[in-house]
């Protein structure tokens, strides 16, 4: 008696082509949840055959033609499981969805189950998420289900053709892609070649709704927004009702009318997008992003507030990372700065720290509100009771960033606190940290906005938002912000000559014995004391240059700009002169303005 072969559960169905970088990160996610592995191989001239055949994979060659969904078709027709399981190389499971995988399997209700693709910016699963995508990829192995279209080839409409009562399950299966990192689309030419067979697919099909829809994400990538804006015209006029992606035709149209200087109309796409779809936060962030731009402050709020009150998005939807939590409330910070509630920006700011994936990028804007605000002695104990990890693990970074931003009071609390602490002779002695432990200081909180957005979907439209409390800079006057004051002197200060004022001189033997941090607290007791005139260029050199604050064998990764190093005194000394105005009621408001729209400290400074 022959025993039955046993069915394969999952296969696991591929088109590859020259992906021996990606490949077996792909292959090893997939263990225990696929069966079989099918891989269509294009063409490949690499290693890749070799990686597939390590994993057990039965290779199909197949000369390419220019259709993907020929070439997915042709896995499928020799796939043996009951589930067919559809990935990129470019991409992997997470590690927790392999078991879910297994349990959506078990529910023979479905038809097909969508997934979550994580569009990263890295290459990395740890590199930040910056757009969040549902698609079908597990179905039911079925002869009749075979995907169509040339590019972006679909399966979800033939299922819904074939078995008119189908079940799809929206699942929380989530797929990490790496396709569009930096540099990824550049070298495999994307753009030109889904241009060339989108164009090709409506030649065949002109009324493909979906198809000129892929066709204006591409353009918008190229930043062609007028083409775009045509292509997602015809293909909202062509999209049947509750066809998946309408929600992103308005999102789009929006965004390719503000890029080109139409607000109204951008509004009015986030309305009419926003009455269809009024549980979709990312229609209700955009709008608020537009209204900041007109400087409509109480529309702004109210828009952001509907995003808030939603959250992140429900999983049916495109949304990108961070809406509906920490972008939201960051941008809700801004508009609130710029209405004047104080208080509320800061809980605005340090909650979206508190859930932003990398808090540091926040610290910068809400240290200068506190200080701005005349909240900066309140600075270090909000810290520690807000954003704890902050002053533990990011210590030296925030005496850093503190010390180049002004905010001389709350350095001064913290190395105070750390002598309480008895650690002013470890932690706060720069001289002592690795170079590793200095790089990456002070990131930019101007940038939080645009971390969102994807070169894949053409986020960046809305990068102007991030600067709305910098428009007064200029691009000299950003490129020079904040850099370090030139090489560190580590004989150059001394006890005696900082309480003289002077910035820089030798020292003798004794001098260098002096704790570097004990020394720091001296001088910038000094200069939170001193009115604007009695401080001078040099002695903001002497803080910008301290050992405590720059290593003193100046090992670091930051670049040192000559320019930076002149002007970022200068920066601080008008911050000084424009604290002292802040007290005059006829130049208190404009003082107080000029103060918020000083460059913020950057990583790359």
């Amino acid at each position: 008696m022959t025993t039955k072969p046993h069915q394969p559960l999952i296969s696991l169905c591929m088109i590859v082509k020259n992906e021996a970088d990606n490949l077996a990160r792909c292959l090893r996610s997939a263990r225990g949840a696929a069966d079989e592995i099918i891989i269509v191989d294009t063409g490949s001239t690499d290693a890749t055959r070799s990686i597939a055949r390590s994993f057990g994979a039965r290779i199909i060659d197949y000369p390419w033609n220019g259709d993907f969904a020929a070439a997915r078709n042709a896995g499928l027709a020799l796939a043996r499981g009951t589930w067919i399981l559809v990935l990129d190389a470019d991409e992997e499971l997470e590690p927790g969805s392999r078991d879910e995988l297994l349990v959506c399997a078990k529910h023979t209700e479905y038809e097909a189950f969508f997934v979550r693709i994580h569009n990263h910016q890295g290459t990395e699963r740890a590199s930040q998420t910056l757009t969040v995508n549902p698609i079908l990829r597990m179905f039911k192995n079925r002869p009749n289900y075979r995907f169509s279209g040339i590019i972006h080839e679909q399966i979800a409409a033939v299922i819904v053709q074939e078995t008119p009562d189908a079940a799809m399950h929206m699942g929380t299966v989530i797929v990490h892609h790496y396709g569009y990192a930096a540099g990824v689309v550049e070298r495999k030419d994307k753009i030109s070649r889904n241009l060339g067979l989108l164009k090709q697919q409506l030649e065949e099909s002109p009324g493909d709704a979906f198809q000129h829809f892929n066709l204006a994400v591409e353009y918008m990538r190229l930043g062609d927004y007028g083409q775009a804006l045509e292509h997602i015209g015809t293909s909202l006029n062509l999209a049947e009702p509750g066809t998946s992606y309408i929600h992103l035709l308005y999102k789009y149209k929006a965004r390719c009318l503000a890029v080109t200087g139409d607000y109204p109309g951008a509004l009015e796409a986030c309305g009419q997008g926003s009455s269809l779809f009024p549980d979709y936060p990312d229609l209700h962030h955009l709008k608020g992003a537009l209204l900041l731009q007109v400087s409509a402050l109480a529309e702004a709020k109210a828009a952001l507030c509907r995003a808030l009150r939603i959250g992140a998005s429900p999983p049916l939807y495109h949304t990108e990372s961070g809406i509906g939590t920490y972008l939201t409330h960051t941008l809700l910070g801004q508009v609130c700065q710029q209405i004047g509630e104080d208080h509320e920006a800061a809980a605005c700011f340090t909650r979206a720290a508190q859930l932003q994936p990398d808090p540091w990028l926040l610290i910068p804007r809400l240290t200068r509100l506190f200080k701005c605000t005349g909240r900066e002695p309140e600075l270090h104990g909000w810290l520690a009771g807000q954003l704890p990890g902050i002053l533990t693990e990011q210590r030296q970074e925030l005496l850093r960033l503190l010390v180049r931003d002004g905010c001389y009071t709350a350095a001064a609390d913290m190395l105070e606190g750390g002598v309480r602490a008895g650690v002013v002779a470890g932690e706060m002695d720069a001289t002592a940290q690795s170079a590793g432990e200095i790089d990456g200081v002070m990131q930019d909180a101007g940038t939080v906005d645009a971390a969102a957005q994807s070169a894949d979907e053409i986020d960046g439209v809305m990068q102007d938002v991030r600067a709305v409390d910098a428009t007064a800079q200029s691009a000299d006057e950003i490129d020079g912000v904040l850099q370090d004051a030139g090489a560190v002197d580590a004989t150059a200060q001394s006890a005696g000559e900082i309480d003289a004022g002077v910035g820089a001189g030798a020292v003798d033997d004794a001098a260098l014995e002096v704790p570097p941090s004990a020394d720091l607290l001296k001088l910038l007791q000094r200069a939170e004391a001193a009115s604007a005139a009695e401080l001078s260029y040099d002695d903001i050199t002497g803080l910008l240059n301290h050992p405590a604050v720059n290593p003193a064998d100046g090992n670091t990764s930051l670049p040192l700009s000559a320019i930076a190093a002149a002007v970022q005194p200068l920066i601080l000394l008008a911050d000084k002169v424009l604290a002292t105005l802040v007290t005059s009621a006829i130049y208190s408001p404009a003082a107080a303005a000029a103060r918020l729209t000083l460059p913020l400290p950057r990583s790359t400074d």
